[in-house]
């Protein structure tokens, strides 16, 4: 009897596992693992071999599972334990996801018939294969090792476990591309080298230009941080960390660092981890000027269809492309997931170099197994690690402090000369008395500041505050759409460019703090974290076009900052404001706190992370159970108490008219309507869906405002929920 991969004939089982043994073992090699992925390879389609299946396959007859053949086959080849629960977990849930010990245990349990089945018809050399050794990383410790060396080896297991998964996961599905005529081929991609070539050749011309036309000093500084970034290249791989100042050029001289030690150290590729989707607009529009929208690959969940390309999709599934830009939520929750879709790219990640843009922003809450994810892709993984930012978190390894990082390299020579040197702002700390949105507005008015940011910390004060202003002052919160915002923020970048004199006024909640290329003479900032205010001042005077510095005033608002780490921060930098320490590191001359100091930002985040539960959803305790599902599932990077609401901004109802004409729509119809989505609150949620002003299409995947309803999405701020707006006093216009 022949035996085929798959229902259509197009290609002989064996010649299938063949190609999946080769890629798997190949991709597996990455981490000194190749005997793994062949053996997965061999055994992951023995259940093929039933004629039974392929009968199911070929005649349609009653469905029979596979995939469990493989994994019953490896229990019953081996005894030890730990080495086959990796073939039995990879093997057997290649089709399904990861699965917890129970799950596989129940599938694993009737499976002996269907191997001996499968096993009379199996290639006797396909099956006499030897269990590999472990990695030298992963020998299990002793059984009188203490319980917390168990616990992490244990996640250390759990991790590899992934890796491996992905390894055949991947193998698996290209092997069925292959077979598949109608599918698009695989984009090929420049080399490292080349890029590096390309960059090199880029950024010289750039530099050249600006000392033939305008050689500032902010470009002297900028030049610095370039040369350090090629210089601290060349070495061997590890952790490092690139603190730049707001504008100091991190975006073009860390891919120059992340490029030059590929090529030193023959790593695959650079991936590129931003905390926010506007940061990856401008980086990736950079990047692409840089190297070609074919070398570049976007993966995040609000990429715009018309740039999501075939090449780009395909690129996106498996991330073998030498550039990536991504998301802190897709990057580390595809780490601790249990869906094939997300764990297939998962080996590509082994050798590349690791840019976390941004890295104060990670959640605290989730801070021990993100730290842990990082030091198992750097210590075991070939990777190398770059903490980027101008406001560096505390995260090397101490007492109070034991799942940090060891050995961090800083790439920049000295720092905190650096930050003098980039300096361009000067702090007014009016701070002693709470000051009303009236009073801010007033000042603004009264010392006639025509361009002014007012930062703040919720959507109500930034309406509150926007409304006292003249009606001319821009808006920007996340009760806007993406589309709305973005459209807001180019106007406002355009009115910057023009005449000086003209007036551009913007009050905004703390999205704008990071990574937005905008640059404001002054700048009003309410009394938060250290971090956001150092983040807001990287909006004023951003090009050091008055030498004599901006204005940032940091004012006591009328309001709380959100419950939670926002208001933690605001506590954490009254504590040092209140504090007496004078002993330089901390305070300026003045004796007021002095945020040029990089060393401030390590005492800050500090007192931070000791406040705060770095494991608050328990994900390592699932991990060391080896309970896949349970751990995806702990692991969430976004607030899943929010709903989407899709809202009447530009043609963004036209595009919901096609999403609900179509029985299934695509991913590029869902998509095209993800930039005038408003994420709101359950009691937000609570109060529309009362008064029916929400409908829902395809089984809730978003939610959309009814008439009249749609009247709530106001040209100005965006959604507004509030008893006033939903129950308007129409009296007032009968009077």
């Amino acid at each position: 009897m022949d035996f085929y991969a798959d229902g259509n004939k197009s290609q002989k089982l064996i010649k299938h596992i063949d190609g999946v043994r080769s890629n798997a073992s190949l991709f597996s090699k990455e981490f000194g693992c190749e005997a793994w992925g062949a053996l997965l390879g061999d055994w992951h389609d023995l259940g093929k071999f039933m004629e039974a299946f392929q009968r199911y396959m070929l005649e349609d007859e009653q469905r029979i599972e596979h995939a469990v053949v493989g994994g019953r086959y490896a229990t019953d080849q081996f005894d030890d334990r730990l080495r086959r629960l990796a073939l039995q977990l990879t093997i057997t849930c290649h089709h399904t996801g990861l699965q917890n010990s129970e799950a596989l245990r129940k599938r694993l349990v009737n499976a002996a018939q269907l191997v001996r089945d499968a096993i009379k018809n199996a290639p006797n050399d396909l099956l006499d294969r030897k269990l590999p050794e472990w990695p030298e990383w992963l020998i299990p410790p002793s059984g009188t090792a203490e319980e917390k060396k168990k616990n992490e080896w244990t996640r250390s297991l759990e991790f590899w476990i992934r890796m491996l998964h992905s390894c055949l996961v991947d193998a698996d599905w290209l092997d069925a591309e292959k077979r598949n005529t109608d599918a698009p081929k695989r984009p090929v991609f420049s080399s490292i080298n080349k890029l590096r070539d390309h960059l090199d050749e880029y950024i010289d011309k750039k530099v050249c230009d600006a000392e033939k036309d305008n050689w500032t000093q902010i470009n002297v500084q900028r030049k610095n941080v370039l040369d350090a970034c090629r210089e601290s290249a060349i070495t061997k791989t590890g952790y490092f960390s690139l603190t730049v100042p707001t504008g100091g050029g991190k975006t073009l001289s860390g891919m120059s660092f992340a490029l030059n030690h590929a090529v030193e150290n023959k790593m695959k590729r650079v991936i590129v981890v931003i905390p926010y989707t506007s940061i990856i607009e401008q980086n990736a529009s950079v990047y692409t000027e840089v190297f070609g929208r074919e070398n570049v690959i976007e993966h995040h969940s609000n990429i715009d269809p018309e740039k999501d390309t075939e090449r780009n999709r395909l690129a996106s599934e498996n991330w073998d492309a030498p550039i990536i830009v991504t998301t802190n939520v897709q990057f580390f929750e595809s780490l601790y997931a249990n869906k094939n879709s997300r764990l297939r790219k998962l080996h590509n990640i082994s050798r590349s170099v690791i840019i976390l843009d941004e890295v104060q922003s990670l959640p605290p809450g989730l801070l021990y197994p993100i730290l842990n994810a990082i030091q198992e892709l750097r210590e075991h993984y070939g990777c190398s690690i770059v903490l980027s930012t101008a406001t560096q978190p505390a995260l090397k390894k101490r007492k109070s402090f034991m799942c940090g990082l060891d050995a961090v390299r800083e790439i920049i020579p000295d720092a905190m000369k650096l930050s003098r040197n980039l300096a361009r702002v000067n702090i007014e700390w009016d701070i002693d008395s709470v000051k009303e949105y009236s009073d801010i507005s007033e000042r603004i008015l009264k010392e006639n500041i025509q361009r002014v940011l007012v930062v703040t910390h919720k959507r109500k004060d930034v309406r509150v505050l926007a409304g006292l202003l003249p009606e001319n002052t821009y808006h920007l919160s996340s009760s806007m759409c993406p589309s709305h915002r973005k459209d807001t923020l180019s106007k406002v970048k355009e009115e910057l460019l023009k005449n000086e004199s003209s007036t551009v006024r913007l009050v905004s909640t703390q999205l704008i703090e990071a990574g937005v290329d905008i640059d404001f003479p002054v700048v009003f900032r309410a009394l938060a974290g250290l971090d956001s205010i150092s983040q807001t001042s990287g909006r004023c005077n951003r090009e050091g076009k008055n030498v004599n510095g901006g204005r940032l005033i940091v004012f006591r608002a009328p309001t709380e900052p959100p419950a939670g780490i926002l208001r933690l921060g605001k506590g954490i930098t009254e504590s040092l404001l209140n504090s007496n320490e004078s002993d330089g590191v901390l305070r300026g001359d003045d004796g007021s706190l002095d945020l040029t100091f990089p060393a401030i930002y390590d005492t800050y985040f500090r007192l931070f992370y000791s406040g705060v539960q770095l494991d608050g959803a328990g994900v390592q305790n699932a991990r060391a159970s080896l309970d896949f599902p349970e751990v995806a599932k702990r692991f969430r990077m976004i607030d899943s108490a929010v709903y989407p609401v899709v809202v009447p901004y530009k043609d963004a109802y036209s595009k919901l008219d096609v999403v609900r004409a179509k029985f299934k729509p695509s991913r590029d119809d869902f998509r095209s309507v993800q930039p005038f989505i408003v994420q709101i609150y359950f009691q937000e949620f609570q109060m529309l869906n009362n008064v029916g002003a929400l409908d829902s299409i395809h089984e809730k995947a978003f939610f959309y405002l009814t008439l009249p309803y749609e009247r709530l999405y106001d040209e100005r701020f965006g959604l507004v929920v509030s008893e006033e707006n939903l129950f308007p006093d129409y009296s007032k216009f009968n009077a």
